[in-house]
């Protein structure tokens, strides 16, 4: 687009901006707005599942989370909550163990994993984009993600 195409888009002095470009950039900005503000939640509750993890495994962040999602005597949902936060992570040392969760079988949330949050997690660890990160991954979390396979799983 050259200067004179661009110089078409912007009113004279003395006219206003038509409505729909008004519109549309208000709705650019709403879409923004909404999609720094999930992505930030998203990397609180990433935090909080390592938090709680730790708690129960002390240490690095990644490797907490990787134990939660690999004891049998952890309660479903909070391997469930582990296997999303190291999805979400991209943790690459997580990839062993989410492969040995995966499996073909129906969903039974009440007994096993969630088999579709360990395909998610497994092709986000595995390197798929996740845009929201973009917005929280950073610092610490930035590093979480690439840390060491923790022994005893």
């Amino acid at each position: 687009m050259s200067i004179r195409n661009i110089s078409a888009l912007v009113p004279a002095p003395g006219r206003s901006i038509p409505r729909w470009q008004r519109l549309a950039v208000g709705a650019i900005a709403v879409v923004m707005v909404a999609f720094a503000a999930t992505a930030l939640v998203i990397g609180r509750q990433v935090d909080e599942a390592m938090a709680r993890a730790q708690l129960a495994h002390p240490g690095d962040g990644v490797s907490a989370l990787i134990m939660v999602a690999g004891s049998s005597d952890t309660p479903v949902a909070e391997r469930n909550r582990a296997i999303w936060a190291l999805g979400q992570l991209g943790a690459d040392a997580a990839l062993p163990l989410l492969r040995s969760l995966a499996g073909d079988a129906a969903c039974n949330h009440a007994t096993a994993v969630c088999q579709h949050e360990v395909g998610k997690a497994l092709a986000l660890c595995a390197g798929q984009f996740n845009v929201g990160a973009l917005v929280w991954r950073h610092g610490e979390l930035a590093e979480a993600g690439r840390g060491p396979v923790p022994q005893g799983i």
